[in-house]
């Protein structure tokens, strides 16, 4: 960001204001030690990390991060981030099922303890919280691709409604990521073993003539 322009109001103190002579105060410091040679020579306070989360990733391999116990979403959210090596971080979030079994956002500015009511046996998951509305958008390849594994799991979950043509349509697409181009008997035995869509063998036909079309 750029510097802001413009010039910088300094808040007066109570006793300023009123005319009350100010207090010095007793210093501590050793002679000829100032405040930063006093910071650096202090011990620094040690954060354990006493707290393993675990995450289930869009590829639905499950990695388990050692915590503060007392950190903040946004330091769990930073964490997994780095961990994926993951540079267009601001589309993703972490959800977690809360006591209803619905499935919530992992609020950055609150501690983690204080949202997930038994952290150290809930499976939290990353996800994809803002689509962009055009998908020319996305700069990584690596984004492109948690996106597609994302719809994977919607699709199977069935949060993602759309009529039978255009889930066709999408499985297709992740058969050609993951199989290559068309070949009927790769293609029925892939969706034997690998389930997309809950009604899949009712639209398989659908399926495979998308899938087919594709270049």
């Amino acid at each position: 960001m750029g510097e802001i322009e413009g010039t910088y109001r300094v808040l007066q103190t109570p006793g300023s204001r009123l005319g009350v002579q100010k207090n010095t105060g007793v210093s501590t410091l050793e002679p000829g030690q100032n405040l930063s040679t006093a910071m650096a020579l202090s011990p620094a306070k040690t954060h354990e990390r006493d707290l393993q989360i675990k995450i289930k990733m869009l590829d639905n391999t499950v990695e388990v991060l050692d915590i503060e116990s007392k950190c903040y979403g946004q330091a769990l959210l930073t964490e997994v981030y780095k961990h994926l090596n993951l540079i267009e971080s601001d589309y993703f979030g972490i959800e977690f099922q809360n006591i209803q079994s619905y499935w919530i956002w992992l609020e950055p500015m609150k501690p983690v303890i204080k949202q997930v009511r038994r952290p150290k046996t809930t499976m939290l998951r990353l996800a994809v919280k803002f689509f962009p509305p055009d998908p020319g958008q996305l700069q990584e390849e690596y984004t492109r691709y948690l996106f597609a594994l994302q719809i994977k799991r919607d699709l199977a979950e069935e949060r993602l409604t759309c009529s039978d043509n255009t889930a066709a349509l999408l499985v297709s697409h992740l058969l050609q990521s993951e199989i290559g181009d068309f070949d009927e008997s790769e293609d029925r035995e892939h969706l034997k073993t690998n389930q997309y869509l809950p009604n899949q063998e009712r639209i398989q036909g659908k399926i495979l003539e998308f899938h087919r079309k594709h270049v």
